[in-house]
């Protein structure tokens, strides 16, 4: 849960490598090796020694990156700044070469989110509005959320989870809302997204974070996209497209596959093709309307085929399943 909210804000790439190790490579320009005590030490006593200390790294896009060292191991902060700028971008903390907090700046230098590692399997997330008011107060068990605050861009809060279960709000740096998810038990079972405008974009229900039930989209004036159904996260069930308010197409799936008969509309109602498929591929009576006549073609197992062809084929399927462990050799045929 928490990678899939550094995506939706996008802060993935940033949260995430903010504070990795420095290695020495053609994008390092200098290093320097500082005692804790504050006087300089060369690379090799440095190493050799293992001082405690800072490693103070400058890196041809501009970035300093400063690490501190106990031992041989990262122990206290790490910060990385702006390009060409003292101004922090990433702060580490780290006790004995575990990261327990990471902080992401932005180039005012006020915070954009935070994580906090509280112990080995639980950890929180707070992220500011653009002004530096807080924006959300999160805290996980593992992948579960505990609790959570969510605020507005005037620092009311609006809405919580206690214990697992409550109403969970996403929005933009700028307040914009992003999102609405109700969360029980910890995962979110709907989530709700929104345009810019506060239109809604999608309604869909989940399961531990996977598709599972109805999911509809809409366009920015209101209009329906798409009706489909997800189990598992797959597709399963009859899938329904539209075009400027009107049905266009229908689609059948079994466990994400096309399976099932696909239909293609004219105006919303009138069936202009029908399309047999099977486990992915067009199989059985393709037919196409023009003028209210109708003209068919046959497929078989993706193939285009005669309709005597495709009889044949078919009727030595059905040979085939009748054969002793025809589960077995079904295969070789």
């Amino acid at each position: 849960m928490k990678h899939n909210l550094f995506a939706l804000l996008g802060f993935t790439g940033l949260a995430l490598c903010g504070c990795n190790d420095n290695k020495k490579d053609d994008n390092v320009v200098s290093q320097r090796y500082i005692h804790k005590y504050g006087y300089a030490v060369s690379q090799e006593e440095w190493e050799t020694k293992n001082c405690p200390g800072q490693v103070i790294t400058n890196l041809n896009n501009g970035v300093t990156v400063t690490s501190t060292f106990e031992g041989g191991i990262k122990h206290g902060p790490t910060t990385h700044t702006y390009p060409h700028s003292q101004t922090v971008e990433y702060y580490c903390l780290y006790n004995q070469g575990n990261k327990v907090k990471e902080i992401s700046y932005d180039p005012a230098g006020i915070p954009i989110e935070e994580w906090i590692q509280l112990s080995p399997t639980r950890y929180s997330i707070t992220m500011w509005y653009k002004e530096g008011s807080p924006m959300m107060v999160e805290e996980f068990v593992g992948e579960e959320l505990l609790d959570g605050q969510y605020f507005t861009a005037s620092n009311d809060l609006e809405s919580r989870v206690e214990k697992g279960a409550g109403l969970r709000i996403r929005r933009d740096r700028s307040g914009v809302l992003l999102a609405k998810e109700t969360i029980e038990e910890g995962y979110a079972i709907k989530k709700e997204t929104f345009y810019p405008n506060g239109a809604p974009e999608s309604i869909a229900y989940y399961f531990h974070e996977t598709l599972n039930g109805e999911k509809r989209t809409f366009a920015q004036n209101g209009e329906p996209l798409a009706i489909e159904e997800w189990v598992n996260g797959q597709l399963h069930g009859k899938s329904t497209y539209f075009k400027n308010g009107n049905r266009y197409l229908e689609i059948t799936y079994l466990h994400g596959h096309k399976n099932g008969v696909e239909r293609h509309y004219i105006d919303g109602d009138i069936v202009s093709q029908e399309i047999a498929w099977e486990n992915d591929q067009k199989h059985g009576q393709a037919v196409f309307y023009a003028d209210g006549k109708p003209e068919s073609q046959w497929f078989y197992a993706g193939e285009l085929v005669s309709k005597r062809k495709f009889d044949e084929l078919n009727k030595l399927d059905e040979i085939i399943s009748h054969l002793p462990y025809a589960e077995e050799n079904a295969g070789r045929y």
